[in-house]
C-alpha cells in the first residue's frame, strides 16, 4: 500500500475512520484539480451507480479530516467512525450552474460532460 495524491481518489473507494471501522464510500471528491486545491469528500454508505438516494444523503468530510489515501482504493480519516455520524450533509456549492427547464436533452448532456472538469468534451 502506497500513499497517493487526493487526485487519485475515485467514486466508490472505501472510507474508514481512524479507529479502522468502515464509514462508507466516496461519493464525490470536492476540489479543483487545475489549482490543486483539495476541499474534502462527500461520502455515503451505499455504492449507487450515479445518484445518491435520499435516505442516505452524502455527508461532507473536510480535507483537514482526511488522513491517509492509499493506492488500494482506501481513504482513512483522522476522526473515528462515531465522530463521522455527526458530519454535515453535503450540499452542492451555490456556484453550481443551473440548467434551464427548457434545455434540450443534448444541452443537458453537454453540460454534464463539461461541468465536472470545466472542459468541453463534446467534440
Amino acid at each position: 500500500m502506497t500513499a497517493v495524491s487526493w487526485k487519485m481518489i475515485q467514486r466508490g473507494w472505501a472510507v474508514h475512520g481512524s479507529d479502522g471501522d468502515r464509514v462508507g464510500v466516496v461519493f464525490l471528491v470536492v476540489g479543483d484539480e487545475n489549482e490543486d486545491i483539495f476541499d474534502g469528500l462527500a461520502i455515503t454508505h451505499h455504492t449507487g451507480f450515479a445518484f445518491h438516494n435520499y435516505a442516505d444523503r452524502p455527508h461532507y468530510v473536510e480535507a483537514a479530516k482526511v488522513g491517509e489515501i492509499d493506492d488500494s482504493g482506501r481513504v482513512t480519516l483522522t476522526i473515528s467512525c462515531d465522530e463521522c455520524r455527526h458530519l454535515p450533509v453535503h450540499d452542492p456549492p451555490e456556484s453550481a450552474r443551473i440548467i434551464p427547464e427548457k434545455a434540450s436533452f443534448i444541452d443537458r448532456a453537454r453540460e454534464e460532460m463539461e461541468h465536472p472538469t470545466g472542459e468541453d468534451r463534446t467534440n
